[in-house]
């Protein structure tokens, strides 16, 4: 680590913590060999840049959020905002990066198939020495898996690959795959954060306090100044993500004030959840394992379903909703917790506010 910090043209005793400026996994990359030391050094060299850029760019940042209790949300979003910037600027487009991961998820099932079948063909040849020496490798686990434990769970995991598949036929954006579009993304970010902390409307007009948002990001990010995303911003607002962003806020905007928030959360996500697996059912050369993967998943969802359709209430979830009698219960046993030291603190609180 010293001698990365040394190429760099500032004192070492600057990075006091160089954890603040690589994130813990590329610090862990490092530490394990996976990127060289000249990797490393280019991450804290940009790191450094952007932290530069943002010492003088985000008072001027935060200015355009109502919010601003939400400076340190503001402040990590942008963060994230840089990583995924950085890291979509490398990527290859999203339909060549569909078509690799489908590639990837189609030899691997091929793989644990067959994997599965020369374990159970082999098994009578080493299934005794396989539980032998399975109990030394996993001395400190309870119980670790038999052999036979391990050939189902990979016909298990073979119908995993082929529900992942085809749920990516249906939609793409289940594979949480980037892209190239590293403007688009950007602009995605700043929407989201608008819609968290009060920020300016997302409208496609040039010269909108949006789209100087965002220019003034990409500048943080990049470094490119009074550029203009006018294209960006049109882009993602036509966007699928822009859409499923918007309908997940709305359910969020529900009354707090509603004792089964939480439950009718569950609830959309199971009928989601159900919706999703009786559409890929239908799929073509589904395996057994696959098929009866989809109705068990489809009656687990059903069971969560019913039991938050159910669930008694209303809950007191709120402290002003409490008479003064459970008030002060609940307050006498948050007391009784304390720890003697902690207790005479509180007392002399007390007896300085009265």
């Amino acid at each position: 680590m010293r001698r990365i910090l040394k190429r760099l043209p500032m004192p070492i005793s600057f990075f006091e913590r160089p954890g603040v400026y690589l994130q813990p996994h590329i610090l862990s990359a490092l530490v394990r060999a996976d990127i060289t030391e000249d990797e490393a050094a280019s991450h804290l060299e940009r790191n450094k840049a952007f932290f530069s850029r943002l010492v003088e760019l985000l008072p001027s940042l935060i200015a355009f959020f109502g919010n601003r209790n939400g400076w340190w949300g503001i402040l990590s979003t942008i963060d994230d905002c840089h990583n995924d910037f950085h890291v979509t600027s490398t990527s290859s487009r999203k339909d060549r990066q569909l078509r690799e991961t489908k590639d990837l998820l189609t030899d691997a099932l091929t793989t644990v198939v067959q994997a599965a079948e020369a374990l159970k063909s082999a098994k009578r040849h080493f299934d005794i020495e396989f539980n032998r020496y399975r109990e030394v490798y996993y001395s400190s686990v309870e119980r670790p898996r038999y052999l036979d434990e391990l050939i189902d769970e990979l016909r298990m995991c073979s119908g995993v690959l082929e529900i992942v598949n085809a749920t990516a036929d249906q939609d793409p954006n289940h594979l949480l795959l980037s892209g190239n579009d590293k403007r688009t993304m950007l602009v995605e970010w700043a929407y989201h954060m608008c819609t968290m902390w009060d920020g300016p409307k997302l409208v496609t007009t040039p010269g909108s306090e949006f789209a100087a948002l965002c220019s003034l990001l990409l500048e943080a990010v990049s470094g490119a100044a009074d550029e203009s995303l006018s294209g960006a911003i049109n882009r993602f607002a036509r966007s699928d993500a822009r859409k499923k962003w918007d309908e997940e806020g709305d359910e969020q905007e529900e009354s707090e004030n509603d004792n089964f928030i939480a439950e009718k959360k569950i609830m959309r996500v199971s009928m989601r959840e159900i919706a999703l697996c009786k559409a890929l059912q239908s799929t073509a050369g589904l395996s057994t394992m696959a098929k009866n993967l989809f109705l068990m998943k489809i009656n687990d969802e059903w069971r969560k379903h019913v039991e938050a359709r159910d669930r008694y209430g209303p809950r007191q979830v709120y402290i002003d909703q409490l008479n003064p009698e459970q008030f002060d219960a609940m307050l006498a046993d948050a007391v009784s917790r304390l720890s003697p030291e902690k207790l005479e603190k509180l007392i002399d609180l007390a007896e300085t506010q009265s």
